[in-house]
């Protein structure tokens, strides 16, 4: 069967959220347009059992780096559909949020879907689970590495989202698509809980965030 879109998921470490995550997928009513795509790693055994159980599509790290942005690169190198749709395991779809994202196609090829949390995605400004044009992360790049780039390999997790919301700005490609539900459920958003991944993210929040704005002053003027 031929796709439209492959959701890719990069895991770690939360073999409890798959089941709950498929459901939510298969109930979306994306009718059968898109297909989910886990990107786990190799050593990560209870995860990759859990995904073998339920027979997912498994898409294997096994690069040392097991980080948020190694793990987007490779799901799109991994995968041929001719959109991708970046998120966490941590989310939960609304019914119709792709026919809402492509609705009121003005040709843009960077969709933000509503995450009823961010800020600034609910203002139109910023996206944090992004439909991307294949196309266009092969020619022009969704990161200002370039053509064939997602994401900056050197952002442990944080400020993908804000280089990637960047890029496409400064590309005229930025879309947002309020009706296409995707629900965020983040601890920061009191519909979670915290645990050793989240954790393990907010380690990085300052590095991540001058790498961030290093890389905005040497690139933002070029894009």
């Amino acid at each position: 069967m031929s796709y439209e879109v492959a959701v890719i998921v990069p895991v770690m470490r939360r073999p409890h959220r798959v089941v709950e995550l498929l459901n939510s997928f298969h109930m979306s009513g994306h009718r059968g347009r898109a297909e989910m795509y886990f990107v786990a790693d190799a050593d990560d055994d209870d995860e990759l059992a859990e995904l073998n159980r339920v027979q997912a599509n498994i898409i294997v790290n096994s690069s040392p780096v097991k980080t948020f942005a190694v793990k987007c690169n490779l799901g799109y190198r991994e995968t041929i559909e001719p959109w991708l749709f970046f998120i966490g395991d941590d989310v939960e779809f609304h019914n119709g949020w792709l026919d809402a994202a492509f609705a009121n196609d003005d040709g843009s090829a960077f969709i933000s879907t509503n995450d009823m949390f961010n800020r600034g995605v609910l203002a139109g400004m910023h996206a944090t689970h992004p439909l991307i044009r294949r196309s266009w992360i092969d020619e022009h790049g969704a990161s200002w590495d370039g053509p064939g780039t997602v994401c900056h390999n050197g952002y442990r997790h944080w400020y993908v989202d804000n280089e990637w919301t960047a890029v496409a700005w400064a590309a005229n490609q930025f879309r947002y698509a309020p009706e296409a539900v995707v629900e965020h459920l983040h601890p920061l958003a009191g519909k979670a809980e915290s645990d050793e991944v989240y954790q393990l993210g907010q380690m990085h929040t300052i590095g991540d965030r001058q790498l961030y704005l290093s890389r905005l002053g040497r690139f933002a003027h070029a894009s």
